[in-house]
């Protein structure tokens, strides 16, 4: 062998022969037996060991602890036979392929077994899907690429007999993480086939299982144990093997003892990375979801600036529905005015620029007072407290007897809600039902926009605190103070604002004089309203504004 000189005149190999001198022939040989008997020493205490990681498995997935799910990790006998297969396939023989290939199907059918019995005996608390269980139900085209890594490893643990990596073996086996995707698996079958879950673990198990085979498959024809006499040494193997129960079971499946070598390189590798390459369509479709619901919660964050104005608003929950194209966000906001169209559309046009796709808003607007502390509308979402227990006292009124004695007490309450500064209550009907009916409470209320049933819910604890009328039912009834653009039926616009106005003393006509609007026209329309308001003057008022055209009307709190 041609020999080279360093610096110091000493020799050293060829860099080719240094991959050789990693695995001279009787390495190989070695190698080849060592790992072949690894793989299949499936005896009693194989099992034993791979039921007891399984169920390790499935207790910390169901603790939601890491450490226990590791320790599973660490136990699990798994990695063997999956090694023992990329070495089969490395070297050609196909007879030891197909043992451990069924060994490690096998393997894969007991762990998933023994976690869905444990998920169907675990409590009912115990079943819920945890952050450790979701986070192997979306695997990517990056756990790939980590299996790959791992193999690799593992392969070169094997190959590097006489080194010290042996201690690397426990890492190699955490990295790989073959037996906790399996036991998410039987979760998701022990919980009712819960099949998402079921089909994210599947594809992790697989990811790592075709990441693994594929870098060790590399790593051994790197060495040469495609070399002629390891072809002979697995021949002679196979004569020689004493096999356990059920190897020997398998080595009665027809046709099997006739399988030889696998001559053709090329098919064995295009048979692993036509595997892979199967495997990692569907990682890299998840990789693209999983980037794009990052992109659009980053453009979600900036937009949502819009409605937090520190005294003014605050975002109290929001919510992100991520769908097929396109996004719908979904926010419930606090806040002492009301936020417009043009607001919502320009949270719509930054968050859709941003995330590349349309995103939809609905907007959920919650009362909240100037004056007071917009905080405390969160405390209100809370389910109220029970309203104790009265005293017995003389026998109870009439329901009209009730009504005439709240009505006063319904004046105060709705004084003290908490409401927008755009909003006024115009008057209300109450409502109380004798022990077979419920309380009712009908209020009119103007403002720009309708409250969210969310807000009602809000008001209606309030007025059930205040008035103390335990299941009182709050119903409502909108007047809009938005404007109102004249058009050819402007005599209809002119009544109904006329009747409203006559019947809730607290409102008020407002004629807009927008972009275009003569003089004459503005004085001809105040005229045919004071004539619908019987010559009550003192109800209209005159608006210039340059966010109409034309005239426009609006009912306005006084």
């Amino acid at each position: 062998m041609t020999m080279i000189k360093d610096a110091q005149g000493s020799r050293s190999p060829p860099r080719g022969a240094r991959w050789r001198a990693w695995a001279s022939a009787e390495d190989r040989t070695e190698i080849f037996t060592e790992a072949a008997n690894t793989a299949t020493d499936t005896g009693i205490a194989y099992w034993l060991v791979l039921g007891f990681a399984a169920a390790i498995a499935a207790l910390g997935l169901a603790l939601n602890s890491s450490a226990v799910i590791i320790g599973a990790m660490l136990i699990a006998p798994l990695l063997a036979p999956i090694v023992g297969l990329a070495l089969a396939l490395a070297v050609g023989d196909g007879r030891l392929a197909i043992e451990v290939a069924l060994i490690v199907l096998l393997s894969t059918c007991a762990v998933i077994v023994i976690a869905a019995l444990l998920a169907v005996a675990l409590p009912v608390p115990f079943q819920t899907v945890t952050t450790e269980i979701a986070a192997r139900t979306r695997p990517t085209t990056l756990d790939l690429v980590i299996a790959v890594f791992s193999g690799l490893a593992g392969a070169v643990v094997t190959v590097a007999r006489r080194s010290r990596l042996s201690g690397a073996v426990p890492g190699v086996a955490v990295a790989v993480a073959l037996v906790p995707p399996l036991a998410v698996t039987g979760y998701g079958i022990g919980t009712g086939w819960n099949w998402p879950i079921i089909r994210g673990s599947l594809l992790l198990y697989g990811a790592n299982l075709a990441g693994i085979v594929m870098s060790g498959m590399s790593v051994f024809l790197i060495v040469g144990m495609q070399r002629h006499p390891v072809l002979g040494l697995a021949e002679a193997w196979h004569r020689d093997h004493v096999g356990n129960h059920l190897t020997n079971w398998i080595e009665r499946i027809p046709g099997l003892r006739s399988l030889g070598i696998m001559h053709s390189l090329w098919t064995r590798v295009a048979l692993v990375v036509g595997f892979v390459a199967l495997v990692a369509i569907p990682l890299r479709e998840t990789l693209k979801q999983i980037a794009r619901e990052s992109r659009v919660e980053r453009a979600v964050d900036e937009a949502v600036q819009l409605f937090k104005k520190p005294g003014q608003s605050f975002v109290i929950n929001r919510d992100v529905e991520i769908g097929q194209g396109a996004t719908r966000v979904v926010l419930n906001v606090a806040t002492t005015g009301w936020f417009g169209d043009s607001v919502r559309h320009e949270f719509e046009r930054r968050a859709s620029a941003r995330a590349g796709e349309p995103i939809a808003l609905v907007l959920d607007q919650l009362p909240a007072s100037s004056g007071g502390d917009l905080s405390s509308l969160a405390d209100l979402l809370a389910v109220a407290k029970p309203v104790a227990a009265p005293n017995v006292g003389p026998p109870m009124p009439t329901p009209a007897t009730r009504v005439t004695a709240l009505r006063g007490e319904v004046d105060d309450a709705l004084g003290t809600l908490t409401l927008p500064d755009s909003m006024v209550i115009l008057g209300f009907d109450l409502a109380i039902g004798d022990s077979a009916g419920g309380n009712v409470l009908r209020v009119v209320y103007a403002a720009p926009e309708s409250l969210a049933a969310q807000s009602v819910q809000i008001l209606g604890r309030q007025l059930e605190h205040a008035l103390a009328l335990p299941g009182l039912v709050v119903q409502h009834a909108f007047v809009s103070t938005r404007p109102r653009r004249l058009g050819p039926r402007d005599g209809l616009v002119i009544d109904s604002l006329s009747t409203m106005s006559s019947r809730y003393r607290q409102l008020q006509i407002a004629v807009i004089a927008g972009r275009g609007a003569r003089q004459r026209d503005v004085d001809s329309l105040v005229a045919r309203v004071r004539r619908g308001l019987h010559g009550d003057s003192s109800t209209v008022l005159v608006n210039r504004s340059r966010a109409v055209r034309g005239l426009a009307l609006r009912v306005v709190p006084r």
